[in-house]
């Protein structure tokens, strides 16, 4: 264990990541959550990205990586992105619906409030992404999804949208 909780529980969570190709990268972050606890993490279904939104350089790779596989949902065919952004020091949680059951049959990939307090207390420091689909008892297609690693890179090494956009205002 690293020291890291999710949810009120001590995680290991995986090898140092850090984004190709020149990106600002937050050092500290950590891909990916093992535990033992049956969870939909260890079932291959869920992933945690070790990014705190409190911290400015964390919080900029995980715009980044949000975007990037709010993009690739199509491809990625995940259900469900929990994150947490902070106002005055405050905690505002949102979730991405993709797929059904979260995201409908439109999929809605737009950041939306996330009403359950408790649900956003287990995600204030982590991306967390979801393939599950409400079915306890049955794995969801998407949990074969494979495929999209050359799709994601390339995203990723891609300038995030909020640094072309502030790019086109300098004369």
């Amino acid at each position: 264990m690293d020291g890291r909780t999710h949810a009120g529980k001590p995680c290991n969570c995986g090898a140092e990541g850090g984004l190709a190709g020149g990106r600002a990268a937050a050092q500290s972050a950590k891909l990916g959550t093992t535990r033992p606890d049956g969870s939909r993490h260890d079932a291959g279904l869920a992933m945690d990205i070790m990014l705190d939104s409190r911290k400015i350089d964390e919080k900029a790779v995980a715009d980044q990586i949000i975007e990037a596989v709010v993009n690739l949902q199509p491809i990625m065919q995940w259900s469900d992105i929990l994150y947490t952004d902070w106002v005055n020091g405050a905690p505002v949680f949102f979730h991405i619906p993709g797929a059904p059951p979260f995201g409908g049959p439109n999929r809605m990939l737009n950041k939306n409030p996330n009403n359950n307090r408790k649900l956003g207390m287990d995600h204030l420091n982590h991306v967390h992404i979801d393939w599950w689909t409400g079915n306890a008892t049955a794995l969801p297609a998407s949990s074969n999804t494979i495929g999209f690693r050359a799709s994601l890179v390339g995203e990723l090494q891609r300038p995030p949208t909020w640094l072309v956009d502030y790019m086109r205002t300098i004369p």
